[in-house]
């Protein structure tokens, strides 16, 4: 019997992963809008690179963005479509206010989960907003210039890791 493949998640920021300072600064000298109905545009590199992960390894989204206390899911799927981004939004992680940081939340989403889940987290904050099992699985990226090459190469790495140190999580 074949044994079922773990579930691929990105637990995706926006501000300083998806949202840049450095395309901020380019569409202002541009004289082009930096803001849509929903928030800030997102920087078309980082959404090339984010297509680029999803494509090589199959993930969905899971949004760790504070943009999740501003919008509902809807709206966060609404953008997605409207703007033309790539993949999946499953699902964003809970607002629960149990939780001490970012980790936390990603910790609660892994335990609701129905599915063993393979995972990355792309953000741009520090890892003392992580759990110490999730440092490995951490890719932070410089919020000036957000998500790059060589943080998406990192990412497929990992996505498509299989092996003694994948870190998958079993007790969904």
């Amino acid at each position: 019997m074949k044994a079922k493949k773990p579930m691929k998640v990105i637990f995706l920021d926006f501000d300083g992963v998806m949202d840049t300072a450095y395309y901020g600064h380019i569409l202002g000298k541009e004289d082009l809008p930096c803001h849509d109905e929903f928030g800030a545009v997102f920087d078309t590199n980082c959404v090339g690179y984010l297509k680029e992960i999803i494509e090589k390894t199959g993930a969905d989204i899971v949004v760790t963005s504070s943009w999740k206390s501003l919008m509902t899911y809807r709206d966060i799927l609404n953008m997605w479509k409207q703007r033309g981004l790539p993949g999946y939004v499953i699902d964003a992680t809970p607002s629960s206010s149990g939780c001490r940081h970012r980790g936390d939340k990603i910790d609660a989403w892994l335990k609701e989960c129905k599915e063993d889940c393979q995972y990355v987290i792309l953000d741009d904050i520090d890892e003392s907003n992580f759990n110490e099992h999730q440092l490995s699985r951490l890719i932070v990226v410089n919020p000036y210039h957000g998500l790059d090459k060589e943080a998406a190469e990192r990412a497929i790495e990992l996505l498509q890791s299989v092996g003694e140190n994948n870190c998958i999580m079993t007790t969904c």
